[in-house]
């Protein structure tokens, strides 16, 4: 079910056609949910009478309504049917607990172009919170599975907001047999819905695969917030740092059949079922083509190996701060827990490890518009409200700022951190394990009064 096809957009000189976003929630009562129940909970939840109105059904829909919802520029079409029978692919992508669910709450919707991260956040919210018995919601576009918990956390909670990374996947794509193994393409699902062309970078030494999905996913959150650049036109995406792009056949034509990315390849693609292959797509390449008699354009490989060696500086967007920041705050208590359980023991191994493997991510004091940058810097001191902390690396906009030079910032300013501890990275993410690496490092056993650090 879907509601009336937009028309195709010019957007910077791309012709783009905005795609439906579509859910599929997960409802596990042996009886399906009533209409009745439906309108009810969404009124409900919404706060006021939002208009629902019956439309024509499928034969195997219990029930359907077009729904407008205040604040959501394009109106919802949900319905309800019996669950279908799963792969086991398909169970494992959405849990044990979704599978066994006899019944699917599907909903159709097409996002603003000009606030897609805000109006996903707000239709799956929605959906979540006026019906709190669902178990999980699937993005059928990105196949990303939420949860209930995360459902919860990412989307109910007070302070949860859009996470614009939920927009789109990335997704990495081989040779055909007799092509380059060790050449890739990564490119995006998911952005053609916000109204602009997936992206892809083509020819990737496999090596620097995660090097240019850091590229991939810095330039979509940037096209997000701001103006689609035409083909061509030069995109900063860092301090002195900036790519161009190319729409598909400008690139294509000139890799090889065999490789991921040409003609004969995207047409296997297609075939093969991977609709994103059929969207507007834009190659991002190198500011200039290479070669004298036959110019040709080449991906980015300047600014990806600058990733790669950890020496870019790239732009953050502004949804992208806000969300890290908001990951940050709400478990900050229990970073600044684990620091305290290193460093005020005692023991100089363990203040080491607190010293050199804590680390927050701060705007650098002094920079400015027209971008904030944003450094990490090593924490060296936590006194309640504020940090004293050591600069790792110069920064960009902060010259005077050595590797070494002591800065005293408020803990409100943090907006990322991180710890590494035996080799392992922890992020906001990632609380609970972070917690029990400290007590693997301090050998916390619950009897032991003075507990030892392993050589």
């Amino acid at each position: 079910m879907a509601e009336e096809d937009s028309d195709t957009d010019s957007v910077g000189g791309w012709d783009v056609e905005p795609q439906e976003s579509g859910f599929v929630a997960f409802w596990p009562h042996a009886e399906a949910l009533t209409g009745a129940e439906f309108s009810t909970a969404v009124t409900a939840w919404v706060g006021s009478k939002a208009p629902i109105e019956p439309i024509e059904t499928d034969d195997d829909a219990v029930w359907a309504f077009g729904v407008q919802i205040p604040g959501i520029e394009s109106g919802f079409v949900i319905w309800c049917e019996p669950a279908r029978e799963l792969s086991d692919r398909d169970r494992s992508q959405i849990g044990e607990e979704a599978s066994r669910c006899p019944w699917v709450i599907r909903m159709q919707t097409i996002l603003s172009v000009e606030e897609p991260a805000e109006e996903y956040f707000m239709s799956v919210g929605m959906l979540g919170g006026a019906l709190p018995d669902i178990v999980a919601i699937l993005d059928v576009i990105t196949g990303e599975v939420y949860p209930r918990q995360r459902i919860d956390r990412d989307f109910l909670a007070e302070d949860a907001g859009p996470i614009e990374r939920l927009l789109w996947r990335l997704g990495r794509y081989e040779a055909l047999p007799d092509g380059d193994s060790n050449l890739v393409l990564l490119g995006t699902h998911g952005l053609a819905r916000c109204g602009i062309p997936e992206l892809e970078i083509a020819e990737v030494p496999s090596d620097l695969a995660e090097s240019a999905a850091v590229l991939l996913h810095t330039l979509a959150g940037l096209l997000l917030e701001n103006d689609m650049p035409d083909p061509g036109e030069s995109i900063e995406v860092g301090d002195e740092l900036s790519v161009v792009l190319q729409p598909v056949d400008q690139v294509s034509e000139f890799i090889g059949e065999a490789s991921a990315g040409s003609e004969p390849w995207r047409v296997q693609a297609r075939a093969h079922g991977l609709s994103e292959f059929a969207l507007v797509r834009a190659v991002i390449c190198a500011l200039q083509p290479v070669g004298r008699f036959r110019p040709l354009w080449v991906w980015p490989r300047e600014v990806v190996q600058s990733i790669a060696a950890g020496s870019a500086v790239l732009y953050m967007t502004q949804h992208s701060v806000r969300s890290t920041e908001r990951r940050a705050r709400s478990t900050w208590g229990l970073f600044a827990t684990a620091f305290a359980s290193l460093t005020r023991t005692g023991n100089p191994e363990w203040q080491k490890i607190a010293r050199t493997g804590f680390t927050v991510q701060t705007p650098v004091p002094g920079s400015g518009e027209p971008r904030i940058e944003q450094s990490w810097f090593a924490v060296e001191r936590i006194d309640h409200d504020s940090l004293t902390l050591t600069v790792i690396d110069r920064p960009i906009t902060r010259q005077d700022l050595g590797p070494g030079t002591h800065l005293t910032i408020e803990t409100s300013a943090v907006t990322d951190w991180r710890v590494e501890i035996g080799g392992e990275i922890y992020d906001p993410d990632d609380v609970d394990a972070l917690l029990i690496a400290v007590d693997r490092v301090r050998e916390v056993d619950g009897d032991s009064s003075q507990p030892k650090v392993q050589p």
